[in-house]
């Protein structure tokens, strides 16, 4: 019973739903364009549909006439329903997504969560900019990345691997692990996992550089086995700190997503992230040294916060790069096998930045 239901999308000058007011001083900030997509879906929910399906099935088996056909009737009155009132906006939801795109580096920041949301926003880019749009994942930026590392052919070789044991769960090859969330359009997104277990690594390896590092493990990490069903949660301030998250580590389990605060040039930035599908939330920001004299310059001031971290994660993610596609791998894999086996407890949780 879905038929009348979709959503379609648009773009807003950003302050609200139905702001159609664009203008440069407020949207175009040198090569940045700041604006807002609105999202709109139509979607009746399934027990609203569930129950017009009923009511329409007992009175059609009521009726004197109730023979074979009822249900088919029954099903068509339910949709003529819901599509009257999908018709008059009753069940309508709209969402604001704010877009932050460069023409320089033709790439654009979005808060998107969630495949729906992304084919929205990759959708009216490609229509109303004229550009082919294609949301980043770890595997995606990867490849990318080593490109400009001059590691391309490392890069079409890598394939997952065990850094511990297998899961207990797991029906696979306990050196070749098979990520259930790694599809074939994405199968290179293992690396976001490997590199959040890098940057953990790293931080216990490396001790504190507070001016360049990255502090991993903030509130939240969530580990999920590979070619296995289940995952384990650990929620603390500290949860590095936590014998759960190490349990999970060594029984196998990658993390897939972690809580990180994330610090260079003296500016620093909490927010989560779900490694394998390279998504950014809860960001974040420092406040601005100073009191911006005008909403636009607290704006610009927001703007180039925003893309300093994009780019020290970018460049963080780079730095993991170069060693898992390097030549030294084997070296490093060692020394990570051996940390994570190990049982001594954490020393630090500041992982270095790559100069």
């Amino acid at each position: 019973m879905d038929e009348g239901e979709g959503s379609g999308a648009g773009w807003t000058a950003g302050e609200h739903l139905f702001d159609a007011a664009f203008e440069p001083d407020r949207n175009i900030f040198g090569s940045d364009l700041l604006a807002a997509i609105r999202i709109d879906s139509d979607r009746v929910p399934p027990e609203v549909r569930r129950a017009y399906l009923l009511s329409a099935m007992a009175e059609e088996m009521a009726a004197a006439d109730a023979d074979r056909s009822s249900r088919r009737r029954a099903r068509e009155t339910a949709l003529r329903r819901c599509d009257a009132e999908i018709a008059d906006g009753r069940w309508r939801r709209r969402k604001l997504v704010p877009v932050l795109a460069n023409f320089d580096s033709k790439a654009a920041l979005v808060p998107a969560k969630g495949d729906a949301v992304t084919t929205s926003v990759r959708t009216l880019l490609e229509e109303t900019l004229d550009c082919s749009a294609t949301a980043l994942t770890s595997g995606s930026l990867a490849v990318r990345l080593a490109d400009q590392l001059g590691l391309a052919k490392a890069s079409e070789d890598a394939e997952p691997e065990a850094l511990g044991p297998a899961p207990t769960e797991s029906n696979g090859k306990p050196d070749r692990p098979a990520p259930p969330w790694c599809d074939e359009g994405h199968p290179m997104d293992f690396l976001g996992n490997a590199f959040l277990l890098w940057a953990w690594w790293q931080a216990e390896r490396d001790g504190p550089e507070p001016e360049t590092g990255v502090v991993i493990l903030r509130k939240a990490i969530e580990f999920c086995p590979w070619d296995a069903t289940g995952s384990v949660v650990v929620r603390s301030d500290d949860p590095s700190a936590r014998s759960e998250a190490r349990s999970a580590m060594r029984s196998g389990k990658w993390p897939r997503r972690a809580g990180l605060i994330l610090s260079r040039d003296g500016e620093a930035w909490e927010f989560s992230l779900q490694a394998d599908r390279w998504e950014v939330s809860g960001l974040r920001l420092d406040p601005p040294a100073g009191a911006p004299s005008t909403r636009r310059e607290a704006i610009e001031l927001r703007l180039a916060s925003i893309q300093s971290f994009d780019r020290a994660l970018t460049e963080l993610y780079g730095a993991f790069l170069q060693e898992r596609l390097g030549r030294g791998w084997s070296g490093v894999r060692a020394q990570v096998s051996r940390w994570m086996l190990e049982s001594a407890p954490r020393v630090t949780k500041v992982a270095a930045l790559a100069e």
